[in-house]
């Protein structure tokens, strides 16, 4: 039989995604308030590591 290619999700993994939407969320309306490229940038790079966290877990899960 083949190992099916659709991965389990990650114990914990669904506040990491609402996290990670959060995030992208506060990037979206930062320009709104006339903020910075900063201000957009960091939620932007937070967004990432969480979803790069979500990879490694699931990489982690699968071996």
């Amino acid at each position: 039989m083949t190992k099916s290619r659709i991965q389990m999700k990650a114990r914990g993994e669904g506040p990491m995604w609402a996290a990670a939407a959060v995030c992208l969320l506060a990037a979206a309306v930062a320009p709104l308030f006339g903020d910075s490229l900063t201000a957009t940038m960091v939620p932007c790079g937070g967004a990432v590591s969480i979803i790069g966290g979500i990879a490694w877990l699931r990489s982690n899960q699968a071996s």
